[in-house]
């Protein structure tokens, strides 16, 4: 068996599993609710009115433009066959590729750097740190655009990708690839929705690090392994 047979029964439980804690989370928080004050039950008629409500309001607290913008530079970077580059033998071709890829990383780069050490830097803050400034704000998009642009550059000067449908299918492939994350993805975003509302872990003691560490888990655990999957 596979490292990938494995990551997908892990998935696979994962899965199951969430499907199956939210079901229980329902009659749970109703039962609780009777007996225990400070929980709120789903099943009552205030939590169906916040479930109906809610739906799309619990979606929304996932960060799914991050998540998109991230996929999107993975996606380039393997289709434009970078990935692979330093576990096999090159041709003179890719070697030409990496090389024009290494010398415009270094331009752009320097450009930012540039941007940081002049002068009245324009993306320092007002008080000329890196702390709360356009950088520090933008990283991640910067990161991922960068991740982008190695692709493409890459992608185009080794001849992996030729024409403009090339392009645009090398930053759309992965998603393909990986359909039940994002189904996952809306199950965990409902169930830590319903645990917030019922109340039921701060009852237990928790100050909030179970939560988080449950929120690290769905979220970006999840998207960790079906990365791993697909790459």
């Amino acid at each position: 068996m596979t490292y990938r047979d494995h990551i997908r029964r892990v998935l696979k439980y994962l899965f199951w599993g969430l499907l199956i804690a939210l079901v229980l989370l329902l009659f749970v928080s109703w039962v609780l609710s009777i007996y225990v004050d400070g929980v709120q039950g789903l099943l009552t008629p205030r939590g169906i009115r916040w479930m109906c409500s809610n739906i799309i309001p619990n979606f929304a607290e996932v960060h799914i433009a991050k998540i998109l913008v991230g996929l999107m530079a993975m996606s380039v970077l393997r289709d434009s066959g970078i990935l692979r580059a330093f576990r096999s033998h090159l041709s003179l071709k890719q070697q030409r590729a990496l090389q024009i890829t290494g010398v415009s990383v270094l331009v752009v780069l320097s450009f930012f750097s540039l941007l940081l050490v002049l002068p009245d830097a324009v993306l320092l803050s007002a008080f000329g740190s890196i702390e709360h400034s356009a950088f520090s704000k933008g990283f991640y998009g910067l990161l991922a655009c960068l991740a982008i642009f190695i692709g493409n550059v890459y992608g185009y000067t080794s001849g992996r990708f030729t024409t403009m449908r090339d392009f645009i299918q090398a930053h759309v492939s992965i998603f393909a690839a990986m359909p039940n994350y994002f189904v996952m993805l809306f199950l965990a975003s409902q169930l830590m929705g319903c645990l917030r509302f019922t109340g039921i872990l701060p009852l237990l003691g928790d100050d909030g690090t179970v939560f988080f560490m449950l929120k690290g888990l769905l979220y970006n655990g999840s998207l960790l392994l079906y990365i791993l999957l697909v790459l």
